[in-house]
């Protein structure tokens, strides 16, 4: 017999709708494959444009703690989408989504106190 799950310490909601995750997903595929034939430098790109996605279709949905974070991840992909004159200054604006997501996952997870 095995345990239960352990309880989730955010409660779930049900934040993106079918025809969505499957827009979302037929991006992801055929982003994959049109990324065997272009330069490696989009492939970045095109995982921020699906994480904004994302962010776009979730956040009506979304709980009032989220929201924020989707609007800065739908704020500053739109302006880490050109890369090419910049690669360091991209680079940064990456790390930037990245901090601000941990930050996020940190809270929401309370990671941020004791065990």
């Amino acid at each position: 017999m095995t345990a239960p799950p352990p309880e989730s310490p955010v409660p779930t909601a049900f934040v993106l709708a079918e025809e969505d995750a499957v827009e979302l997903l037929a991006y992801l595929v055929t982003a994959a494959r049109t990324q065997l034939d272009e330069a490696a430098e989009y492939a970045p790109m095109r995982l921020l444009t699906a994480a904004g996605r994302l962010a776009e279709m979730i956040g009506p949905q979304a709980g009032a703690g989220l929201r924020p974070l989707l609007e800065d991840i739908r704020k500053q992909v739109g302006e880490t989408t050109v890369q090419a004159g910049d690669p360091n200054g991209y680079a940064q604006r990456v790390d930037v989504l990245c901090r601000a997501l941990a930050t996020h996952l940190v809270t929401r997870l309370k990671l941020d106190g004791p065990p």
